[in-house]
């Protein structure tokens, strides 16, 4: 997934307010991908070359940038979502015009005119940096994530406050894939290949990716990208110097007394009863198995949204992979994945559909209407092998995070 992509304008469709034209907005539909984006009318033309950043990253605090952040000078105005009180994510933004159907739109990520890239980068960079070929596109491997600063939204692990506390880390476990699935519409043109094909629809929750892993004897618990030690030293008390430390005048020594007690982590408070289970059972059957979840519920934050329908329910794991695991993990078919999670007795998420499907629309059609009746972050796309899989998003919720 590409945070920023140089992307081609396909379909320029007009928008209305009740059965009035717009004149100032359009609705802009891409080429290599299934995002749709609202942007000034005549801006671009059919053909045209444009810088495209997708939903769920953030913006860098930079003059390029200054116009989405800080609006006339005013960051209240600003349609992106806050990160550390700076308004930085990018999120669907619903507008109330339409097509000419009733429904309202729904803009995804930020469009920008190729040109301002190329001088702004002009700009900014070293004159011997090179980023431009001879023929004025951008070089195959420059990277414009980075030279725009552009970084993927992660939910920050807090040890104070709202949102699920992190505590102490280490190393992420070694060969084990991190949870991370890909936006339905950046794999249309993928998924248009596959069909006719059978997809199993899932909800997504909205909550804090864990990860539980059992290996030759070992074992550990993860969050998104980090390790978690299941316990700590904590400080109980002070001693006195040895007769031979006091001799060793010039070396420090440690005078703490400490207690090893579980880390102070809730992925660990959580995580812990469902590892116990899966030593268990992996040490019975002699088996290597990885888990993997949302840590949802009460305190947990996930997304920001208010509107997260597990925010008040018990806080939990809600687990959607089961993977063998030896060099690295292995996703197993809906079918072992039903029967692990049978006998580890995990909470699964709601299924919603498990139908053949043979064109893109049908898809939609089938996602959006679960979305009419459950205000849900998405749904997630399998097979029956749990070979493909994606998220498809719903908009409505997307725009309230």
């Amino acid at each position: 997934m590409n945070a920023v992509q140089i992307v081609t304008i396909k379909n320029k469709i007009p928008l209305f307010k009740s059965e009035e034209k717009a004149e100032r907005i359009e609705l802009i539909q891409l080429e290599e991908n299934g995002f749709e984006l609202v942007s000034q009318k005549d801006l671009y033309q059919g053909g045209d070359k444009a810088v495209y950043i997708q939903p769920d990253f953030c913006l860098s605090d930079i003059s390029l940038f200054e116009g989405f952040i800080r609006p006339n000078g005013d960051e209240s105005k600003s349609m992106l979502g806050k990160v550390g009180g700076l308004p930085r994510r990018i999120r669907a933004k619903k507008f109330n015009f339409h097509r000419g159907d009733g429904n309202s739109v729904y803009s995804n990520g930020i469009l920008l005119p190729i040109g301002e890239i190329k001088a702004y980068l002009d700009r900014k960079l070293n004159p011997f940096v090179k980023f431009l070929d001879k023929k004025g596109d951008f070089l195959p491997d420059y990277n414009l994530s980075e030279a725009l600063e552009i970084t993927k939204y992660e939910e920050p692990e807090n040890n104070s406050g709202s949102g699920v506390k992190g505590g102490s880390s280490i190393a992420f476990p070694q060969g084990i894939i991190r949870t991370d699935e890909e936006n339905f519409n950046n794999l249309v043109h993928h998924v248009e290949k596959l069909l006719p094909t059978r997809l199993i629809g899932k909800m997504k929750i909205d909550g804090s990716s864990i990860t539980l892993w059992y290996k030759d004897g070992k074992y550990g618990i993860a969050s998104r990208n980090l390790g978690k030690p299941l316990t700590i030293k904590r400080v109980i008390g002070r001693r006195k110097k040895t007769l031979l430390e006091t001799i060793l005048f010039w070396k420090k020594p440690d005078l703490n007394i400490y207690e090893e007690v579980e880390c102070d982590s809730d992925f660990v408070k959580y995580g812990k009863p469902y590892l116990d289970k899966l030593i268990e059972y992996c040490d019975e059957y002699k088996v290597n198995l990885v888990l993997q979840g949302e840590l949802c519920g009460q305190g947990m934050k996930g997304s920001g949204n208010k509107n997260n329908p597990s925010a008040k329910e018990p806080t939990d794991i809600i687990f959607f992979n089961v993977c063998k695991y030896e060099n690295q993990s292995i996703k197993l078919s809906e079918e072992d994945f039903n029967l692990y999670a049978n006998a580890l007795e995990l909470k699964t998420p709601e299924l919603y559909f498990n139908k053949i499907f043979t064109t893109i629309e049908e898809i939609k059609q089938e996602c959006e209407s679960v979305f009419k009746s459950e205000l849900i972050e998405g749904i997630v796309l399998r097979d029956e092998n749990h070979n493909f899989s994606c998220k498809f998003m719903n908009n409505e919720y997307d725009s309230k995070k």
